[in-house]
């Protein structure tokens, strides 16, 4: 059997530099982005839901479209990397965008800011996208591609420490008094340090990549590997790993979303404690590190699937656990860490079990679908989000939430009903999911068997 060549530590670390600079990235718009909006941008929660919800569904619809480009797409710049060199600039641009104060009418508003946000990550996706398409192209081995998977969890964690730490004392010392003008400089820094991290990405798949390296192999090459819709659409429907996977992903994102995106709300109105984001995030961050530093043990313990079903568990009690207890920061805090251990163990083996739906395919089928199911990564993503941003706005409203006013008891129960009981049920639902997901190591095994029968 030919020996797999073992991957360099640079080339490594340059891979999941692209998600170091994602994590940041991530932090702020997901942390911060609803609150900003909100009660610095002066926007009325139901209106913003309500175009986020529109603005977002319209993204979600196109995200396979941009599979397709993925999966048949070719350039000297590499099948895959080209889409970062595209995406860079422009989820950059309206990061910065998304985080500057404008005057206008408060429907003109909303629409802008969801816009702005909707492309700013959009953007980033595809680079996302690129990432875990070359995941695959860089290495073929199960081993290479776990070293792939869990460094870049673990560089996100650390991105989410510095994040975590730095982020408000930034935001205070930029701002000087002025929070608006804190946030637009702070917006500024990390976009920039999401494109570079980015490109080091792309430089790490510069020799795995397909290229068109001239007129005479271009046909070749632009057929290499190319679907058709209906086969992309079979990749789909015949591929029932892939549908667990999107199932339950999508239930983890949207209710993830919903948390992330409300826990600053918790913090302001129900603990009454703002500053003490800075240090439960920081702690919970280095507990998601020592996730990602565990979690190649775990998985190879356990096993991709048992693992991510251990992830969502940490979810599951994270949020529910803090729901059924009286309201305060230690044990929010402890909550918060749960969550984020399983956070960080789902990164490390999610992009595994796609990887795996990726490779059951292949084997049954004869069909390399990498490009466009790997895409398929982000699709719950966008899709979580703009579920997410819809139900979290109209629910805040629903209890007559209205930025700077002191909450009653109800809205009180309300509110943590929002943040925590509602994201905690859905994470149960996700487990349920990916229990069904039928790729055990043993069946792996069988895949890979086949696999290596056919080369």
């Amino acid at each position: 059997m030919e020996k797999k060549k073992k991957l360099s530590e640079l080339t490594v670390s340059a891979f999941a530099l692209g998600t170091f600079g994602a994590g940041i990235y991530y932090s702020l718009v997901n942390s911060y982005f609803n609150y900003y909006v909100t009660d610095i941008a002066g926007v009325d929660s139901n209106v913003l839901g309500t175009a986020s919800f529109i603005v977002r569904l319209l993204f979600v619809i196109i995200t396979p479209l941009l599979g397709v480009l993925v999966q048949n797409g070719h350039s000297r710049l590499g099948k895959y990397r080209k889409w970062i060199f595209i995406g860079v600039p422009l989820s950059a641009l309206f990061t910065i965008l998304t985080f500057t104060t404008f005057k206008g009418s408060m429907v003109f508003l909303a629409v802008f800011y969801s816009l702005a946000y909707t492309l700013s990550s959009g953007f980033s996706s595809i680079c996302g996208n690129a990432q875990m398409a070359l995941m695959n192209v860089i290495t073929d081995d199960p081993s290479q591609q776990r070293r792939l998977s869990t460094r870049r969890s673990q560089y996100q964690d650390i991105s989410k420490i510095i994040f975590s730490a730095t982020f408000l004392p930034l935001v205070a010392l930029l701002g000087n008094g002025n929070d608006a003008q804190g946030y637009h400089w702070a917006a500024i820094i990390i976009a920039v340090l999401a494109g570079v991290g980015y490109l080091f990405t792309a430089w790490s798949g510069k020799e795995g990549d397909i290229y068109d390296t001239g007129k005479e192999s271009k046909a070749a090459e632009a057929k290499k590997n190319k679907l058709t819709g209906k086969q992309m659409l079979d990749c789909v429907i015949k591929n029932p790993p892939l549908i667990c996977m999107l199932l339950s992903e999508t239930l983890k994102f949207t209710a993830y979303m919903i948390f992330i995106c409300s826990f600053a709300y918790y913090y302001q109105y129900i603990l009454c404690d703002f500053s003490a984001i800075t240090l439960t995030t920081t702690i919970a961050s280095f507990v998601a590190l020592a996730a990602s530093l565990l979690g190649p043990a775990i998985i190879k313990k356990m096993g991709t699937k048992n693992a991510g079903i251990l992830a969502l568990a940490c979810y599951a009690v994270g949020c529910l656990g803090v729901r059924i207890l009286p309201p305060n920061v230690v044990t929010f805090g402890i909550g918060f860490c749960i969550i984020y251990f399983g956070m960080s163990l789902n990164c490390c083996a999610g992009p595994l079990q796609f990887v795996n739906s990726s490779l059951y395919y292949q084997s049954k089928t004869g069909l390399d679908a990498t490009g466009f199911i790997m895409s398929l990564y982000v699709f719950p993503i966008q899709l979580g989000i703009a579920l997410s941003s819809g139900i979290l706005n109209w629910l805040l409203a629903g209890i007559g939430y209205k930025a700077g006013i002191t909450l009653s008891a109800a809205q009180t129960v309300g509110m943590q009903n929002i943040i925590l009981l509602i994201p905690g049920l859905m994470f149960v639902a996700a487990i349920i999911a990916n229990i069904i997901y039928p790729l055990s190591e043993k069946k792996m095994g069988e895949v890979y068997a086949r696999l290596q029968e056919t080369k």
